[in-house]
């Protein structure tokens, strides 16, 4: 008796394994179900044009609430598998169908009713840019300049940016969105100021922090973009020595979470090692218990 309930338990453990394999693969294999909107819902008119206020503003939430899954430009290739707005289903429906979706949210997308309608409208507009011609938005080319200046202890950014026009010649860009930081390890830092839109001369002048580290030298790398609409990418790089100099005892002497040294906290260091060794318990624990079911099914 005792032999048939061991075979018995092997045989459920050997069908759940399979079960949950199959099941994996199907899920990984499965494309995202059907999402029929309601009829009156998908007759909705998107009162917002395609303007570039309203494609900025689409950006900017796109980034913020959908980048990190649908991806960059909207591929579903973000963090977690996410549906591409590239697909022919996808591209059929109507606006009014994307934004009664947006509030509604399903399984791993959450419903966004509580944001302003109008801000829906935009990013729906946004994502619509990813296949569609921007109508009246004729791409324009600019260059990125940085100027560094010192007074006394401030130091001053000014990021600078000049339309280029068919004859050549450079024009002050006015009210152009611009990104300013500084490359880090895994990254790029931003360092703003009041405000991120160039004025009337095509700057905007940044009061550059003084806690920044370094390298070993105290040299930084600032990276200045552009972010506008009705302008193609542009991107400039300097190199400067405005940063702290990177202590050397930063690997040796600083607390970090993953260093093996006296400056550990001593509750961190013991609820890792119980952790772990909690964990090979189980594992061991579990190892004991197979071998003594293979043993008592040789029996």
């Amino acid at each position: 008796m005792k032999m048939k309930n061991i075979k018995s338990g092997i045989y459920k453990i050997g069908s759940l394994a399979v079960l949950f394999i199959l099941t994996s693969f199907f899920g990984m294999a499965q494309d995202f179900p059907p999402w029929p909107a309601p009829e009156d819902a998908a007759a909705v008119q998107n009162p917002i044009p395609v303007d570039k206020a309203s494609l900025e503003a689409g950006k900017a939430l796109y980034n913020i609430q959908c980048k990190a899954c649908h991806g960059e430009t909207g591929k579903g290739d973000g963090l977690i598998k996410a549906a591409s707005f590239y697909t022919e289903a996808f591209q059929s429906e109507s606006d009014g169908a994307h934004f009664w979706k947006l509030q509604q949210g399903r399984g791993q997308m959450p419903g966004f009713k509580a944001l302003p309608e109008d801000q829906l409208w935009n990013v729906i507009n946004y994502i619509r840019s990813f296949t569609k011609t921007r109508d009246g938005l004729a791409m324009k080319d600019a260059v990125v300049s940085l100027i560094f200046n010192e007074k006394g202890d401030q130091k001053e950014l000014t990021a600078k940016v000049e339309q280029l026009t068919e004859d050549g010649s450079k024009i002050p860009a006015s009210g152009i969105l611009v990104n300013v930081g500084v490359e880090k390890y895994f990254g790029i830092l931003p360092v703003m100021g009041s405000s991120n839109r160039t004025n009337e001369n095509g700057e905007i002048k940044i009061v550059f922090p003084n806690n920044i580290i370094g390298d070993e030298n105290g040299d930084l790398t600032v990276i200045a973009s552009i972010e506008d609409m009705e302008y193609n990418p542009a991107q400039t790089t300097e190199a400067i020595t405005w940063g702290l100099v990177n202590p050397k005892d930063y690997w040796t002497e600083r607390r970090a979470l993953w260093k093996n040294n006296d400056y550990i906290p001593v509750w961190l260091l013991a609820t890792f090692v119980g952790g772990a060794l909690g964990i090979w318990l189980v594992i061991m624990y579990v190892s004991l218990l197979v071998r003594k079911i293979k043993l008592e099914g040789d029996k």
